[in-house]
């Protein structure tokens, strides 16, 4: 328990020294974390590496080197991305982002069926997160609880703080279906291994693990889903685009549905993916089938 208060203050310390420098120079910061960990440190570094020669195996030993180390720049800049802008509101740092296709959102909406957000861990998430708590005031996530006690409290407490409402993992299903009918944003992050639970669904032209639970929800409940990415251009600002509303709807079986629609989604990340290579978070296991 020590070492997870000492790893907190470290985290807490950081936090506070990001913000006092400018997003440009908070950057740099991330991009040196970054680095650190490609040439020094090396978490799952082997990982992505390997990863990425299956994903894309046309692309040499220096293209995969290369793209390990964007990889982890791109990781270091939502690190400290996430330590400047939480504590800031929408109107303060809005001249840094673009919505696209918000009217799909508000779109599906307007149904009063409530509406899921679906994304993965691409561009940054998490400043998606908050945009959307700020924009709309009524976000809802489910919070896997960190083993790091003090580290989830502080991070939770920021989400919190930009209108991003978390639901339990115990209480997950009562906390959507309750967000559902007061016609609440559900935001859902559905790229990471699901086990022997998940849909097969082809990621890069191989089967990967996929949780069904956007699908099997959408289906269930009647709620629109729209799906969305919040990513980084070379200038260093953020555009978040939202796609057209899916209507997910039951045409043979209702596991066939669920499949299919799984697929959809898995489909729509992978093409995302395939554009910006850099900014997906390769450091999971995805393909543990």
């Amino acid at each position: 328990m020590f070492v997870y208060f000492i790893e907190t203050l470290l985290f807490r310390t950081l936090f506070q020294i990001i913000n006092l420098f400018s997003l440009h120079a908070a950057r740099r910061i991330g991009r040196t974390l970054g680095l650190l960990n490609f040439h020094v440190v090396k978490v799952r570094c082997a990982v992505v590496k390997r990863q990425l020669k299956e994903a894309f195996p046309s692309k040499s030993d220096k293209d995969i080197y290369n793209l390990t180390r964007e990889i982890n720049i791109s990781f270091g800049y939502v690190a400290v991305e996430f330590c400047w802008f939480s504590p800031r509101r929408l109107e303060t740092f809005e001249q840094f982002i673009r919505f696209n296709g918000l009217e799909n959102l508000n779109e599906a909406l307007s149904h009063n069926k409530g509406c899921i957000v679906f994304t993965g861990h691409f561009g940054n998430w998490e400043l998606a997160a908050q945009l959307l708590g700020n924009l709309t005031k009524k976000v809802y996530a489910i919070a896997k609880k960190q083993k790091n006690p003090f580290f989830d409290d502080f991070v939770n407490n920021l989400r919190e703080s930009n209108f991003v409402h978390l639901i339990p993992m115990k209480i997950a299903l009562r906390g959507i279906v309750t967000a559902i009918k007061e016609n609440k944003v559900i935001l859902m992050l559905g790229d990471q291994s699901a086990g022997k639970s998940g849909v097969r669904a082809q990621f890069f032209e191989m089967p990967a693990s996929t949780n069904p639970g956007t699908a099997k929800i959408a289906l269930k409940y009647h709620v629109p889903v729209v799906f969305a990415v919040c990513y980084r251009l070379h200038n260093g600002t953020f555009v978040i685009q939202f796609e057209k509303p899916i209507y997910p709807k039951v045409t043979t079986s209702f596991d066939d549905a669920v499949n299919e629609y799984t697929r959809l989604f898995t489909h729509k990340l992978e093409a995302w993916v395939k554009k910006f290579p850099q900014q997906w978070f390769w450091f999971h296991r995805r393909w543990k089938v």
